[in-house]
């Protein structure tokens, strides 16, 4: 079955618009064919009313296709009920199961597996072949008249509600599956997408920042000094202090912007061919923390044992990498506020390194933003957005991973799955 999600997508949406159209049509043939073709007799007010009500229903979800605006998958599911419990009722009065509108319920059992969600396919096809179950149960007049007539009908019609039944559930099985396996190949085309994309943001930024601190650098020194120098010139002559913290000030921005070219420099040309080192997980994390300063060791809890696993990586790419990821960690913390790192092995021996913070956490949207270039979630001036971008560039051209989990209020937990072995399969 597809998988489960709270709203229509945009593919879903239009089906459901145009199948329940040919649903409104489906219904009024049924009438048609039971008042005109089998002669059944029966109040065509009430028919007409709830043909109508489906039609104004689907108007309503065609208004909301057209302004595109969301619409539930609970919505959906219980419109497409609501449309077999019509047809069920329909058909009941209009000829039953010698009525061949009566067909119509596979379309509804098919059209649930292609839009909804696991859950509400299973409940149409049931209700689809409880519905059709009772036009046999409950026969309308006519086939009543024709079972009398001819004994053998009666056989016949139980094995077509047997053979509706199994063919139901065949084909909500088999549509399910396509629809599944069809949005997995999209979800993992947009994933290759994306880290296409990924990867040409990351080529042209080490072009843009190598570029930018060759070009910046001698002008910035020069600003640097004058300011300086200025400063000395203006305390000599006893100017106001509040002009000379103006060229202090200076001085400070200038010394700022010189920090951040520097540091974006460093992060692009890190060599993404440097050589693999084999060495074991335990002395690659001991060698990480060594990176990070004295108080901020002091705030990470590496939870025992790591696996005395074998790895074979870059190490200065990952180490960044990870330190990237503790940095976060530690900033989104409240002071003094430990974070947690720890690893496993898991299948293909892929190795994961889980680092937990306690912080704010992230909502649905900051999370779905995080690891785009330029966007950072600190204060002004405190990030440049780039260390989670470069980190999941680097992790994924070893064929890793590097996902978030977060909860406001709850603190957000990084996980980089990376083989230990850059030859052995990309992680999924």
């Amino acid at each position: 079955m597809a998988p489960r999600q709270d709203r229509l997508d945009d593919v879903a949406l239009p089906w459901l618009v145009t199948v329940r159209w040919a649903g409104v049509l489906a219904q009024a043939a049924a009438v048609a064919a039971g008042a005109q073709g089998l002669g059944a007799t029966m109040r065509v007010s009430l028919p007409i009313a709830l043909i109508a009500i489906s039609a104004l229903s689907n108007g309503w979800l065609s208004w909301r296709l057209g302004r595109r605006q969301p619409v539930t998958m609970a919505t959906g599911g219980w419109l497409v009920c609501a449309d077999v419990i019509v047809l069920s009722w329909l058909l009941q009065g209009a000829g039953g199961v010698l009525n061949p509108v009566s067909i119509f319920f596979l379309v509804d059992i098919v059209l649930a597996a292609l839009v909804l969600d696991r859950a509400w396919a299973w409940i149409v096809t049931t209700l689809s072949v409880g519905g059709y179950g009772l036009l046999f149960l409950a026969p309308s007049d006519e086939v009543a008249a024709a079972t009398t007539m001819h004994p053998e009908i009666g056989l016949h019609v139980r094995g077509m509600w047997l053979a509706f039944a199994a063919t139901s559930l065949i084909v909500a099985i088999l549509v399910g599956r396509l629809a599944s396996l069809i949005a997995r190949r999209d979800r993992a085309l947009a994933e290759l997408r994306d880290r296409a994309a990924r990867d040409a943001r990351l080529a042209a930024m080490s072009t843009l920042a190598a570029g930018a601190a060759h070009e910046l650098s001698t002008p910035l020194g020069t600003i640097a000094v004058a300011s300086r120098e200025l400063e000395i010139a203006l305390e000599r002559a006893g100017v106001d202090p509040d002009v000379r913290e103006d060229a202090r000030l200076i001085r400070a921005e200038v010394e700022r912007c010189r920090l951040l070219l520097h540091d974006m420099a460093g992060r692009f040309s890190e060599p993404m061919g440097e050589g693999i080192e084999p060495t074991v997980l335990p002395t690659f994390l001991d060698a990480t923390l060594v990176v990070l300063s004295p108080a901020e060791r002091a705030r990470v809890r590496v939870d025992a044992p790591i696996p005395d696993v074998p790895i074979a990586w870059p190490p200065n790419v990952i180490r960044r990498a990870v330190v990237n990821v503790m940095r976060n960690a530690l900033q989104a913390s409240a002071p003094h506020v430990p974070i947690r790192i720890a690893a496993r092995v898991g299948d293909n021996d892929v190795v994961m390194l889980m680092v937990s913070d306690s912080g704010a956490g992230m909502s649905a949207d900051v999370l779905a933003r995080v690891g785009e270039p330029f966007y950072s979630t600190k204060a002004q001036g405190e990030g440049t957005g780039l260390g989670l971008f470069v980190a999941r560039s680097a992790v994924e051209q070893l064929g890793g991973t590097l996902r978030m989990t977060s909860r406001e209020g709850a603190g957000t937990t990084v996980t980089i799955a990376l083989p230990a072995r850059p030859d052995r399969p990309h992680v999924s």
